[in-house]
Parts: structure tokens; sequence; C-alpha cells
């Protein structure tokens, strides 16, 4: 079986149902195009989505830990830093498990595919040599906004009066910004987190996968590509994804 693909990709999804939909639909279309996606989320979560999300055949599903396989406990329910925390402890090592068992099960793994929510997979990765590729889920409007906040370009808390000016994104006013940031600025600081902190590493990565279509925001994707090339993720070469 494993001669009829060109390679083998793990896809490792956020575990919620706005980041598996959009990697899933991904996986499709690899497998349309003759690479095998294997879609991989953790164990708990798995067990509340319904089986009509892989009817394709050609997609394969896997499971690893996020350290509470029978359910979040009420300290990781009321504190995500605790949740994040642990998933990227025992995450890391079920994955790099996981990418054993198929190896040795004559299904090698070629390259990871990661939601930019779980950014330590990209370290998993490159421990087994593998192509690591960034997945981000939002367009690249909104990953310009993270990205300023990441460099300090853009600064919180923002005033209401404050007219946003980014590149390649049409003037913006505090309210167009993501509720966390304005109106309930340091209510979430998991977010930070989440949306934030990917930018850590992405610069590793070998590919930027963006879930965007050109033709909607030319101008930002422009924008970021550049950063891609000369900046902040040197070697790094931006896709766009429409799902």
């Amino acid at each position: 079986m494993a001669d009829q693909w060109k390679a083998h990709c793990l896809a490792v999804a956020h575990p919620a149902q706005g980041h598996i939909n959009p990697m899933l639909q991904f996986c499709k279309r690899l497998a349309y195009h003759k690479v095998k996606a294997t879609l991989v989320t953790p164990r708990f979560f798995w067990k509340t989505v319904t089986t009509e999300l892989t009817s394709d055949s050609k997609i394969s599903v896997e499971t690893i830990s996020d350290g509470y396989d029978d359910g979040l406990d009420e300290e990781a329910t009321k504190n995500q830093k605790i949740y994040a925390q642990r998933f990227r402890e025992v995450g890391s090592q079920t994955l790099s498990e996981l990418i054993e068992k198929l190896a040795g099960n004559g299904l090698p793994v070629d390259c990871v595919i990661y939601d930019s929510f779980v950014h330590w997979a990209l370290d998993v990765a490159k421990k087994f040599g593998l192509v690591g590729a960034a997945f981000l889920t939002q367009t690249c409007s909104v990953n310009s906004i993270y990205f300023h906040l990441h460099q300090g370009i853009l600064k919180l808390p923002i005033d209401k009066e404050t007219k946003i000016m980014l590149p390649g994104v049409t003037e913006l006013q505090p309210s167009d910004l993501p509720t966390f940031l304005y109106l309930q600025y340091g209510m979430h600081p998991h977010f930070w987190d989440w949306l934030v902190d990917p930018f850590d590493n992405i610069g590793k990565a070998d590919w930027v996968l963006s879930n965007s279509v050109y033709e909607l925001e030319p101008q930002v994707r422009m924008f970021i590509n550049r950063v891609c090339s000369n900046f902040l993720f040197r070697n790094t070469i931006l896709d766009d994804i429409a799902v």
C-alpha cells in the first residue's frame, strides 16, 4: 500500500472543531494528490467526534495523548495554561511514539503538518529529521495581527481611539480586533499561548501553509510572503490553501 503514495504526512490537529475541519479538508486534498494523509488528534477529543468526519476511506486517523484521556479535570478546565503545558509534555512523547510505530508498521512518515496551536510538534518532526509544515487555520489578515503582537509592533492594551495600520490590511479600529484583545483584554491570557506564541519557532518550519484564498487578501498575503522570505521565516515558503 505504501508504494501507492508519493509521501506520508501526519496532520496534527488542535482538538477543537474549528481546527479539525480545515485540517481534515486539507488531508482530503493531499489524498487527491496521491499523498497519504494521517489525521492525528488527542484520544479523548476523538471519542466525541462523529465518524462522518472521516468517511473518506483514504484518510487514516491516529490518536495521541494530551494527558487527559478520560477528559479534562477541574484544574485544566479552569486554566488553559495547565492544559497547554500538559498537552505539550505528553503530546510530544506520544507523537514520537506514533511516528516510531508507523515506521515499524511499514508506513514511515515523511512530513509533519501541524496546527500552529500545537507548535511543539515541529520540534518532534525535527527530532526525527522530518519536514515540518505549520498550518495556520485563520486568514492571513488575522495572522498578521498576531504576528505584529508577537513582534511588539502592535502593543496592548489598545486605546479605543487608536487607528491600527498594518501592512496590506485595511485600516482597523480597535473594535475590529478579536474581542479578547480589545473588549476582554486580560480576561483570557491563555489565548496568547495559542495564538501568538506559535510565532516563536515558526521560522524553523520548512513550509507555512495558510488557510486562505489569494484573491480575497492579496496585499496582506504578499506582505507575509515577504516576511517569510526576508525576515522572520527566512527559508520558509507560504502557500495558500482554499478548503
